[in-house]
């Protein structure tokens, strides 16, 4: 049995009951949409997104929201100063003390379908605006690949009970799905769990639901990676075509500069660390030592990049896509 499997259901949920406090301060916080920036001076809204190619594969980066959080969620097993300290040697703390995060969502054309990955808060109509403003409506999206159940995550499939793409089909972990299940009232992940339940329940009653799990490609050039430990169903994606690729690491990393350079730090927002820093170090390793873009959902727009081993230790510079 290895360790993680021999991870206590105790200490699982948990950890999910602290990962849900963190999110639910990250929705609290001064949450504001990519487009409150741009209104400043009485400028124009500016739709913000980011365009490139996987081969033949056309995608986008979409900012759906913006926050900031206390530096010491990103290190739950260190010294709250030294995790501050870090991120001050940055120059990343912002004037009221806490640090940038942001959702970027990832949206694939391959031809015959149009895919999100993930759907943001919900809290805004960033990623509905912005689709808009490169001509697509929500009811082109063919598929919308979910990797878990964090409201950051599943809050944009709907809203008060109406599907935002109502056309696409929703692809859930399944490990996550049977977790989600598993989980009693009395839960720490209680909440949490209801609200994803309640975010996607029109899909349900729509019978547009499928589950997938490791290594399954629900979409041709589409492969499912169990990367579990952030959530206990947590999956990222590889995306190919052509020759080309880009892993989507999701939540594998929260933050780019903590995640690579001290992966084993802890964050809060984590259910199961153990697990969580094995497969940030897997992933990291994949991109240093295939040469394989990833793509990070916290990771600063429009998060594309390599992560580049330094030396023989478990440490990684990011270098971030130019555009």
């Amino acid at each position: 049995m290895t360790k993680q499997q021999g991870v206590s259901r105790r200490n699982m949920l948990k950890g999910l009951g602290a990962g849900a406090l963190g999110l639910a301060f990250f929705q609290q916080t001064a949450l504001t949409s990519a487009q409150d920036d741009d209104m400043m001076m009485g400028l124009p809204v500016a739709a913000k997104y980011y365009g490139f190619n996987i081969g033949d594969y056309q995608a986008m980066v979409i900012t759906d929201a913006s926050a900031s959080l206390p530096a010491p969620i990103m290190g739950a097993n260190q010294d709250a100063a030294d995790v501050t300290a870090f991120f001050e040697s940055k120059k990343l703390v912002n004037a009221d003390g806490n640090i940038p995060n942001i959702v970027d969502i990832l949206v694939v054309s391959t031809g015959d379908d149009l895919i999100l990955f993930d759907t943001g808060l919900g809290a805004s109509d960033q990623l509905v605006a912005t689709l808009g403003a490169v001509g697509i409506s929500p009811a082109d999206v063919t598929k919308v690949m979910i990797s878990h159940f964090h409201p950051d995550h599943v809050g944009g499939l709907s809203n008060e009970g109406t599907l935002t793409f109502p056309n696409a089909e929703v692809f859930f972990s399944q490990p996550e799905w049977d977790f989600m299940e598993s989980v009693g009232e009395d839960s720490p992940a209680a909440g949490t769990v209801n609200g994803a339940m309640a975010k996607l329940q029109p899909a349900l009653d729509a019978g547009m639901v499928s589950y997938y799990g490791d290594g399954d490609s629900p979409v041709s050039g589409i492969t499912a990676m169990a990367a579990h430990g952030h959530t206990p169903g947590h999956m990222a994606f590889m995306i190919e075509n052509n020759g080309e690729s880009l892993l989507n690491i999701v939540d594998s990393a929260i933050n780019v500069y903590s995640g690579t350079q001290n992966p084993d730090w802890n964050v809060q927002f984590d259910a199961i660390p153990d697990m969580a820093v094995e497969n940030r170090k897997r992933l990291f390793s994949m991109s240093s030592d295939d040469n394989v873009r990833i793509f990070g959902y916290h990771f600063p727009f429009p998060g594309i990049g390599f992560a580049v081993r330094q030396g023989e230790d478990d440490s990684w510079l990011w270098t971030p896509t130019s555009y």
